[in-house]
C-alpha cells in the first residue's frame, strides 16, 4: 500500500509553505559523510527534490532541475536530489550512468519525505536561508516548471 501511495504522483497543494523546515540529516551518496539541512541553510537557500529511479515523473523532474540549475546559474542556491528507498550500490551506478551533476543524498526509509508531509515522488521543496519552506510541489506537471523557475530567480 505504501509503495502505491509513493508512486501515485498526484499533485497537491500544501500548508507547509511558510513553516520551518524539519531538521533532517541524510547520508551523501558519494560517501562524504552526511548532509545536515540546518548547517547548509546557514549560508544559502536549498532546493530538495525527492525522487525514485523507478518513477518516470521523478526522472523527468531530475532532467528539468538540471536544466534549471544550468539556466539560472545562481550560486546562492544549493540543489540536492534526495533518493528514497533504494540501495546505495544500485544508486551509485544509476547516477553515474546518467551523469548527474547535482549531489544525491539518501532517505533510505522515506522518513525525511514524511517529515515534509509527503508520501509522493517527485516532491520538490525550496527552503529559504532562514529555514522556512518557500516552495512546495508534489508530483510533476509541465506547467509548474515556470512557477519554480520564477521562484528560484527571486531568491
Amino acid at each position: 500500500l505504501m509503495i502505491t501511495q509513493i508512486f501515485a504522483g498526484h499533485p497537491k497543494t500544501s500548508l507547509l509553505i511558510g513553516s520551518k523546515a524539519p531538521p533532517v540529516s541524510l547520508e551523501k551518496l558519494n560517501g562524504d559523510g552526511f548532509f545536515h539541512l540546518e548547517d547548509t541553510l546557514q549560508s544559502k537557500p536549498i532546493l530538495l527534490l525527492f525522487f525514485s529511479s523507478k518513477n518516470y515523473q521523478s526522472l523527468k523532474m531530475i532532467s528539468n532541475i538540471h536544466q534549471i540549475k544550468e539556466g539560472i546559474r545562481n550560486s546562492d542556491i544549493d540543489f540536492y536530489l534526495v533518493n528514497i528507498f533504494e540501495e546505495k550500490e544500485f544508486l551509485k551506478s544509476f547516477v553515474l550512468d546518467r551523469v548527474f551533476t547535482i549531489p544525491v543524498v539518501l532517505d533510505r526509509y522515506g522518513i525525511s519525505l514524511k517529515m515534509f508531509g509527503s508520501d509522493v515522488v517527485p516532491t520538490t521543496i525550496v527552503i529559504n536561508k532562514g529555514g522556512k519552506i518557500s516552495y512546495y510541489s508534489q508530483g510533476f506537471d509541465d506547467s509548474q516548471m515556470e512557477n519554480l523557475i520564477l521562484h528560484l530567480r527571486s531568491k
